[in-house]
C-alpha cells in the first residue's frame, strides 16, 4: 500500500538533486575513520551520492519503496533499501557516518526517539550523526495537531522542535553541535521553513 511519501516520489520536482548547503558545511569537519555511511531516508538520493563522492561506502535507506524502487533501477554502486519500520536491518558499529535529513520531525515523537535508539545502535564508537530536523516557528507545513496541510505532504505527519527538544532528543550523544536556518519559499515572503542542523558525535 502506497503512503503520502510514495506519492511525493512520484511527483517529477520532489526528484531533488542538489545537496543541502548546511549539510555540505557539516561534511567539511568531520573524517570518521570508519567509512561506511548510511543516508537514512534518503529520500531522491541526492545525499548518498554526496557521501559516495566524498569517499564514503554508501547505503541508503528509505520507508517509501516508490523512491528506493527507482534508485535502483540503473543498478549503482550504492546499496539502496526499503526500511518501512524502525527495525533496521543493519549491524551494531556498522557505520562511521550516519545522516538523517528532514527525517525525524515527519514522525511522532516515541516513534522518532525508537528511530534515534536504532540508528545509535548502528553508529560505530567515535562515528557521527549528522542531521535536520524542523524547527518551532515553521509555517510552511501549515502543521494542525500534526497534520500536514500541504498540498505535497497532504494527510501526512510532522512535528516541529524547540532548541531544548532537540537538545534532549540528542542528550544520547557525547557531544552534539546544533545551528539553525530560515528562509522563505519563493513569492511567500510571510511563510516560514525553520530547521534546526546538527552534529551529534558517538
Amino acid at each position: 500500500m502506497k503512503n503520502v511519501w510514495d506519492e511525493h516520489y512520484e511527483r517529477p520536482k520532489s526528484k531533488l538533486s542538489f545537496p543541502d548547503e548546511n549539510l555540505v558545511r557539516l561534511l567539511s569537519r568531520i573524517q570518521p575513520k570508519n567509512r561506511k555511511a548510511l543516508d537514512f531516508g534518503c529520500g531522491s538520493g541526492r545525499h548518498s551520492y554526496l557521501l559516495q563522492n566524498e569517499g564514503y561506502l554508501v547505503t541508503g535507506c528509505d520507508n517509501s519503496k516508490t523512491t528506493i524502487d527507482l534508485l535502483n533501477e540503473g543498478k549503482p554502486p550504492i546499496r539502496f533499501l526499503h526500511t518501512p519500520n524502525s527495525n533496521l536491518p543493519f549491524s551494531p558499529n556498522e557505520f562511521g557516518l550516519i545522516l538523517s535529513w528532514g527525517v525525524f520531525h515527519y514522525n511522532q515523537r516515541e516513534e522518532a526517539k525508537k528511530l534515534l535508539s536504532s540508528l545509535y545502535e548502528t553508529l560505530d564508537a567515535g562515528g557521527y550523526l549528522l542531521g535536520s530536523i524542523r524547527a518551532d516557528g515553521d509555517t510552511h507545513l501549515g502543521l494542525t495537531q500534526g497534520k500536514i496541510n500541504l498540498s505535497d505532504l497532504s494527510g501526512g505527519y510532522a512535528e516541529t522542535y524547540s532548541l531544548e527538544d532537540l537538545k534532549s532528543f540528542l542528550s544520547i550523544f557525547s557531544k552534539v553541535s546544533i545551528g539553525y536556518s530560515e528562509r522563505t519559499p519563493l513569492g511567500k515572503l510571510e511563510e516560514r521553513i525553520c530547521h534546526w542542523f546538527f552534529l551529534a558525535e558517538k
